[in-house]
Order: structure tokens, then C-alpha cells, then sequence
């Protein structure tokens, strides 16, 4: 069990990563968007598993920008840039929509 819950935390944590770039792409408005890119594929802490033997443990003081793998290790980061610029997204967006819905006489 231990082993299928590390391959598939190996495996999911990129999927906020391109989902934020995603919508960073799609956003024309968006300034420095290079840097929002960039920033989508930050994480922070290392989760790793060692296949073979069901060891696991965290780093927590890792910086990565899309670690690389290891035979024999799966390998997870936190995508705390991805959370992060989704989260200006969405802010950017309910701010927009607020905006659109204020009449104009205010």
C-alpha cells in the first residue's frame, strides 16, 4: 500500500503545476508573466520513497524547481508556487468580476 501511495503522489504533484500554467499562459492581461511561469514550478519540501524497501521521508528545507528522479525513488514537492499563483488568479478574477458587476453610477 505504501508503495502505491508514494508512485502516485510521485505521479500528481505536477498536475497543479501545469494547470497554473495553464491559466497563466491563457491570461493575456497577466504582467511579467515569464515570472508567473517560471514561479508555477516551484516547490517547497521533498517527500521521497525508496521503492524497495517502503522508506519514506521529508525534506523540508528543499527548494525545487521541478526535481529530477532517482531509480528506485519516487520522488513529491509541494507545488507551493503553483498554489501561489493560482491564488492570484483567482483574486485577479473575482476582483474583475466584481468590477464588472458595480454600477456605473457609483
Amino acid at each position: 500500500m505504501s508503495n502505491t501511495l508514494g508512485l502516485l503522489a510521485a505521479l500528481l504533484w505536477p498536475l497543479p503545476m501545469i494547470t497554473a500554467l495553464f491559466f497563466v499562459l491563457r491570461d493575456r492581461t497577466l504582467k511579467y508573466r515569464i515570472v508567473f511561469a517560471v514561479m508555477c514550478f516551484v516547490g517547497v519540501g521533498a517527500f521521497w520513497m525508496e521503492a524497495s524497501t517502503g522508506k519514506w521521508g521529508f525534506v523540508p528545507m528543499a527548494i525545487n524547481l521541478m526535481p529530477g528522479t532517482q531509480a528506485g525513488f519516487y520522488k513529491a514537492t509541494i507545488p507551493a508556487g503553483a498554489f501561489a499563483v493560482l491564488t492570484v488568479l483567482y483574486l485577479r478574477a473575482r476582483k474583475r468580476s466584481a468590477a464588472r458587476k458595480e454600477p456605473a453610477g457609483s
